[in-house]
């Protein structure tokens, strides 16, 4: 059964349709036809410097900037995508495109701005998440959407190899937010098929999961993971950022919910630990927010070549936070 179509309309959810509609355009469904756009290939000259980057869902691009990001700096490069959702950088500085039009994961070399290391095909579902450590070399989870016959899940893949494994569980159904940690071990943010937000730990990546205790997000979202282990996640529509120990199956509540400056499904952290930053589509921008256990204070927003018509969806800073 094909997931609904989803759209937004003056910036509202048409009633009935998913909270999550700018991730998922009517020709995007589950068995539906796929966009397919060329890549930019960036500056290759440029030097690797730093700094973030954003992606705009329905201008199937993703930003890069450099230097002071309090200057609204323009873009120093754009990769061309289809449909980019939660970007992630890796733990090397690669950039991560879970490309939900071509249904496929492009892999680029560490640094801001440079070429592409590979790209992997997902034809288990709609790539729209993905952590990894090491992305060139290692295992890279892929949260996907929905899958190619409704219920999303979460794609297990390598470069070199592609992707062999799709984890599933009833506890997921329209799948949002995935984070890796250090010990290799998966957590996906999602809802079920009642709506439910809800949280399903993996333990190694692989198996059937387990649904985990103690989740208190209204709505699912993006996740991240800070230096000291704990699970950072958007609580999207709230929006607000939560902070979980643990969660493996158990979750403690450590902070939060924190309040966000505008409706965010995706964000990271950077590599200090000790900012976030979150694709703000509700103002066309990228806030970046001073971030501890403590509280999650706004300090500013940047959006020189974006757009609210686009749909700012994935933030991320590179280099990331050693988690």
């Amino acid at each position: 059964m094909g997931a609904q179509a989803n759209h937004i309309v003056n910036g509202h959810f048409v009633p009935g349709f998913s909270k999550f509609a700018n991730l998922v355009p009517v020709e995007l469904r589950p068995g539906g036809p796929q966009a397919v756009l060329d890549r930019v290939v960036p500056d290759k000259k440029k030097k690797p410097k730093g700094g973030a980057w954003g992606s705009q869902f329905y201008a199937s691009k993703i930003n890069g900037y450099e230097g002071n990001l309090k200057s609204n700096p323009s873009p120093s490069c754009t990769e061309t995508a289809s449909y980019p959702n939660g970007i992630a950088v890796d733990g090397k500085g690669a950039l991560i495109d879970p490309d939900g039009g071509t249904r496929t994961v492009i892999v680029y070399k560490p640094g801001m701005c440079a070429a592409s290391a590979g790209t992997i095909t997902d034809s288990a579902g709609q790539p729209a998440d993905a952590s990894s450590a090491n992305a060139a070399t290692g295992t890279i989870a892929v949260g996907n959407i929905f899958g190619t016959s409704g219920a999303g899940g979460i794609s297990v893949c390598t470069l070199k190899s592609g992707c062999s494994a799709y984890l599933t569980n009833s506890n997921m159904y329209e799948v949002a937010g995935v984070a890796m940690d250090k010990k290799g071990n998966c957590y996906a943010s999602a809802t079920n098929s009642l709506g439910t937000a809800t949280m399903t730990y993996f333990a190694g990546c692989a198996g059937s999961g387990t649904a985990a205790t103690g989740w208190s997000n209204t709505y699912y979202g993006g996740l991240d993971i800070d230096g000291k282990g704990n699970i950072v996640a958007i609580d999207a529509f709230t929006p607000a950022v939560r902070i979980y120990s643990g969660c493996n199956p158990t979750c403690k509540a450590v902070a939060g919910p924190f309040s966000l400056h505008g409706d965010t499904v995706f964000g990271h952290l950077n590599k200090k630990g000790n900012e976030f930053i979150g694709g703000d589509y509700q103002n066309g921008e990228l806030d970046v927010y001073k971030y501890s256990t403590k509280g999650l204070t706004y300090e500013y927003s940047f959006n020189n070549g974006l757009s609210v018509s686009d749909d700012v969806e994935g933030a991320a800073f590179d280099p990331r936070s050693k988690e």
